[in-house]
């Protein structure tokens, strides 16, 4: 009937087990309970035991079946599959490495190996361990080893703000799209305790790199040391700078008279916003690590490195390398310099 409750609670138990004692029918009970015969008869089948229906017994029984009952954790701690997640994360495995390599597998041989879960099922169960040992080798093992995953609450700005900033949302469609080349990404990576730092530039349609030694992170010397790498750039090929709100950037004025660039601020908390620097630094971390001192590299050594991740293919440019999209940006610079007598020559 529908109007009857499923439930079977403590108190209906206690009834059935007296009114059986007391020689009650099935339908009886059912009537005085407000229930189907049905679920009543279900009741005494599933609980009778050797003496009989018993109440205190049907509730013991009906509580560990609650238990069993229910979603598994497939992730759990001590389990096999958690433990082959461990050993691939011990590899330097990525979360979505190991959810991703199922794919590449028979369907029999992934759940043999544990791998057929989601990478954010992986993060979860990592960042659910307890405190202790084993939580912070985990998460040392990721990319980025954040103690708490997610974002920052956003709140208030805490930097200070940046005077005459023209705003990522007045920046040309063009630049958007990626559709000429010559637009440019900025940021700093810090060094150990924020006291070092190197400068980092991306041009954004071949993701070439530029690295630049920076004594202090004093906004006059930040603007001197762009304004040096960004003009021995040819003039056509420099065309805007997306930075963030950095205070390091409080010069912006400077750099864009010195330079010829429009100088764009992206939002605050939104790195996607500058994606091409953001990812850029998350390799350049691959030689230089989080808690490394910067301030003893010269221009030399982040010359060096930078034409190390220049020649690395990227998949973005269908695994050709940022140097050879730049040097062909160059070239045909120069072609057009040659044919045009009046043309702008590039700077060297």
């Amino acid at each position: 009937m529908a109007g009857f409750k499923r439930a079977i609670s403590v108190v209906d138990r206690t009834t059935i087990d007296l009114r059986l004692r007391d020689g009650w029918g099935v339908r009886a009970i059912a009537r005085a309970l407000g229930r189907s015969a049905g679920t009543i008869s279900d009741e005494i089948k599933r609980h009778r035991g050797a003496c009989g229906y018993l109440a205190e017994g049907a509730q013991a029984q009906a509580a560990a079946s609650r238990l069993r009952s229910g979603r598994k954790a497939r992730l759990g701690c001590g389990g096999d599959v958690f433990g082959e997640i461990v050993r691939l994360l011990r590899l330097q495995w990525s979360p979505e490495q190991i959810s991703g390599r199922r794919k590449l597998m028979k369907d029999g041989v992934a759940q043999q190996s544990g791998l057929s879960v989601s990478h954010e099922a992986i993060y979860t169960a990592i960042y659910a361990l307890p405190r202790g040992e084993l939580r912070r080798e985990l998460i040392a093992c990721l990319r980025q080893d954040k103690p708490m995953r997610g974002r920052k609450p956003k709140g208030s700005e805490r930097r200070g703000k940046l005077c005459n900033m023209t705003n990522i949302k007045e920046r040309p469609d063009e630049v958007t799209g990626r559709l000429v080349p010559g637009h440019w990404e900025g940021d700093l990576i810090l060094g150990a305790g924020s006291a070092s730092a190197i400068g980092t530039l991306v041009e954004r349609t071949t993701r070439f790199v530029l690295l630049v030694r920076m004594p202090t992170r004093k906004a006059d010397v930040a603007a001197c040391a762009f304004a040096g790498a960004l003009n021995a750039i040819p003039a056509p090929l420099r065309k805007t700078l997306t930075y963030d709100q950095g205070k390091e950037m409080a010069e912006h004025l400077k750099l864009a008279n010195t330079t010829g660039m429009k100088i764009y601020f992206a939002d605050p908390h939104a790195p996607w916003q500058r994606g091409s620097n953001e990812n850029a630094n998350g390799l350049l971390r691959q030689y230089f690590p989080k808690g490394t001192p910067l301030s003893g590299f010269s221009q030399s050594e982040l010359d060096a490195v930078a034409e190390t991740l220049n020649g690395r293919p990227r998949k973005t440019l269908d695994f050709k390398t940022p140097t050879e999209q730049f040097s062909k940006l160059l070239a045909d610079l120069a072609s057009i310099n040659h044919a045009s007598p009046g043309g702008v020559r590039p700077e060297t």
